[in-house]
């Protein structure tokens, strides 16, 4: 989530960044074999104030900056309920999941990146990934839907490019970063509102509404010595994940006021798939298999959960009465 969450503040922004997708599977090729540039380093300093910095320091802490590289990120946390300002947040299950995310060099501080996640909700008390749930809310007992998505690319590169108007804007790809003795933190949000992927009209039960509106908060903390290590291609960070957002469509809570607040800690793991926790793996073996190998070729559009949803899925029928 942390990883796609960094590609949620670009896309919010209409991003190009300087390589587009089709550009991107042009340059590459279908499989095609080609000679990757070897990837740069910081030369005598870290400068956070340098794009190029950046995107160097991103790769190395959610991902590794060897061509073809594959790192796994592992988060774990709870969903709690806002239901009003005189009541405290309610929570209601677990959230944990992890994703794959494979780095392609393309130069110049320039990497492509590949990713896909799965996250379930889990029981609060047993841990176990729930299928189906007693709203506590509601009183409806709902079937559990977890999230997928794949793909959830990116590029990351010094400068990153959206539409405003009939003009296109370019910045560079700079976040804030807290430096001290030996810790490097970056901390940054992304605070985005859209139209709704499910609207009311045709999905009463499963829409919060017109409008879906979503905040997410990242932090990533590593050793500021291991960061700038020239012999290390990758970090192993530790971190925090916490997203406000509306109430889930499985969650069948309409236009009920309220929203949810998801936290969690975020990792990556060091052996990857082999590290998870094994009621993770062996249910991701199960149910979705192919999450459990990463992508090595780019594809296209990024989809989302809800997206999914309201590709695969009917609108839930009224609500039973008594």
């Amino acid at each position: 989530m942390l990883a796609s969450a960094l590609d949620r503040i670009l896309a919010s922004r209409r991003d190009l960044l300087s390589l587009s997708a089709g550009a991107a599977v042009a340059l590459f090729g279908a499989g095609a074999a080609r000679a990757a540039p070897a990837a740069p380093g910081f030369g005598a300093a870290f400068d956070p104030a340098k794009a190029e910095h950046n995107t160097l320091a991103f790769c190395k802490l959610l991902a590794d900056t060897r061509d073809n590289s594959v790192t796994c990120g592992y988060f774990k946390g709870q969903v709690l309920a806002y239901v009003g300002r005189d009541k405290a947040l309610q929570p209601l299950f677990g959230y944990e999941g992890f994703g794959l995310t494979t780095v392609k060099y393309v130069g110049d501080f320039h990497w492509q990146k590949l990713h896909k996640e799965v996250a379930y909700y889990t029981d609060l008390k047993t841990g176990a990934i729930l299928e189906s749930w007693n709203n506590v809310l509601s009183g409806e007992t709902v079937e559990v839907l977890p999230v997928y998505n794949d793909p959830v690319n990116s590029n990351w590169a010094p400068t990153y490019s959206f539409g405003v108007g009939d003009k296109k804007v370019t910045y560079p790809f700079v976040f804030p970063w807290f430096l001290g003795d030996d810790v490097a933190v970056v901390d940054f949000g992304v605070n985005t509102t859209h139209t709704a992927a499910l609207m009311p009209d045709r999905w009463p039960r499963e829409s919060h509404g017109p409008v879906t509106q979503v905040y997410e908060a990242i932090q990533v903390h590593a050793r500021l010595s291991e960061l700038t290590d020239p012999q290390r291609t990758s970090v192993y960070p530790s971190g925090s994940w916490q997203r406000i957002a509306p109430y889930l469509p499985w969650m069948l809570m309409g236009q009920a006021p309220g929203h949810l607040v998801y936290k969690t800690v975020t990792r990556k793991l060091k052996n990857g798939v082999a590290d998870l926790p094994r009621p993770i793996r062996d249910y991701t073996a199960k149910r979705f298999p192919t999450y459990l190998e990463p992508l090595r070729e780019w594809s296209g559009p990024n989809v989302s959960s809800f997206e999914v949803y309201a590709r695969d899925r009917k609108p839930a029928p009224e609500k039973p009465q008594g």
